[in-house]
């Protein structure tokens, strides 16, 4: 982030702007490959869902806290103070890191492929990625929400935007719960009542959201780590995880179409419409995968 931040501070040449999101995208994408890995040499299985619930929770609390924290350094003392205080933050946290010592297996062959892995995977990475999806339509739906319907200011968002962040503070202290069809069906309903345009009902939708999202990401980070081979974890983690969040900027841009087409009531009733639609098919690809799982085991024991 530090880069970013560097760069959009002390730049106005958007190739340069560009170049460093870009490395900061990949920074990402390398993030998401070796953290799960070492999630899973560092823990027993039955502890992943309650460490990516906590991490998630960290994450989120500080999304609500450091926007604030560093509006506030920025105006009282510019912007070199908030650049060395992200620059620092990001070498201590490399420095933790660093004195994490673990056995790790080694890396499955390059010619093992990650394909099987992931087609194990299928209805856990494409209901999360249908989530996120409808999340970023919610996004796009909320300036039309609070413009035409709650009638208030752009900077309401904020407050929407920090409701939505509790809610995942919380669902990440839930992660043992943590399910991709409930996540699902909680953004359902949050989009349903949000169309209503009553603030107290939008209010608590957008604490729901926040839970069903914090959910749906949490399910299938930890399905991936209890799943799949230890050596081949980080690149099926990196596919599934580009997969999930990759439906975010698509979700933004099909959002910004609808809005400007159709009403925030028709968007919500949408995104309502496909996460109950993907709960319903994420439900029952896990029950036949059960059953198909299951009847081996039946056909042995008849056979006994």
């Amino acid at each position: 982030m530090v880069p970013v931040l560097a760069v959009l501070f002390f730049t106005d040449d958007v190739r340069v702007i560009f170049t460093v999101l870009l490395v900061y995208g990949v920074k990402a994408v390398l993030v998401s490959a070796a953290e799960p890995a070492l999630l899973v040499a560092m823990l027993p299985q039955d502890q992943l869902a309650r460490v990516n619930g906590l991490r998630m929770s960290l994450q989120e609390g500080m999304k609500l806290v450091a926007p604030l924290a560093g509006a506030a350094l920025f105006a009282a003392y510019g912007a070199w103070p908030v650049v060395a205080i992200d620059a620092l933050s990001f070498l201590l946290a490399a420095a933790a890191t660093s004195m994490i010592r673990v056995d790790e297996p080694p890396p499955a062959p390059r010619e093992a492929p990650s394909w099987p892995h992931l087609n194990a995977l299928t209805w856990p990475i494409l209901g999360a990625t249908t989530a996120l999806f409808a999340g970023s339509l919610h996004s796009a739906a909320s300036f039309a929400l609070v413009e035409k319907g709650l009638h208030d200011g752009p900077e309401f968002l904020g407050v929407l935007s920090a409701v939505q962040g509790a809610g995942s503070v919380l669902a990440g202290l839930t992660g043992k719960r943590a399910n991709v069809t409930a996540g699902l069906v909680l953004i359902a309903v949050a989009a349903l009542a949000r169309t209503t345009a009553w603030l107290p009902a939008v209010l608590v939708a957008g604490f729901v959201h926040g839970i069903g999202l914090a959910w749906a990401v949490i399910a299938v980070a930890t399905l991936v780590q209890q799943r799949t081979p230890a050596g081949a974890i980080g690149r099926v983690s990196a596919t599934a995880m580009s997969i999930v969040f990759g439906a975010a900027p698509l979700g933004l841009a099909a959002g910004a179409a609808l809005v400007a087409n159709i009403s925030f009531e028709a968007i919500y009733v949408i995104i309502a419409v496909i996460t109950a639609a993907a709960a319903m098919w994420v439900r029952g690809s896990r029950a036949r995968r059960f059953t198909t799982r299951q009847a081996p085991a039946r056909a042995a024991g008849q056979m006994e």
